[in-house]
């Protein structure tokens, strides 16, 4: 429904507004000619505002989030085994 418009279909007749344009909502078809959706006869504010009312709500476009980068572990220092100084055989002598 989202090719729906806000259409001028004629003049009111009603005394209070008489020649005022009345609108009415419809949607044009493949053959041009307009297709009527809502008839009732509206001025233009309450026309807009009804469309409003039928169009689908748009969600806002989400932002653009960088990837999380994976933190790198660092391996805990690893513990090397000590050499032991070799012991040295004191000579006798």
């Amino acid at each position: 429904m989202s090719n729906l418009e806000v259409i001028q279909n004629g003049v009111s007749l009603h005394p209070d507004t008489m020649g005022e344009p009345v609108y009415q909502i419809g949607a044009k078809g493949d053959d041009g000619e307009y297709h009527i959706v809502v008839s009732a006869g509206m001025t233009k504010q309450e026309a807009d505002s009804k469309l409003k009312e039928m169009q689908p709500a748009k969600d806002k476009p989400k932002e653009k989030v960088a990837p999380k980068k994976k933190a790198v572990k660092k391996d805990a220092p690893k513990k090397t085994a000590k050499k032991k100084a070799a012991k040295k055989k004191k000579r006798k002598g």
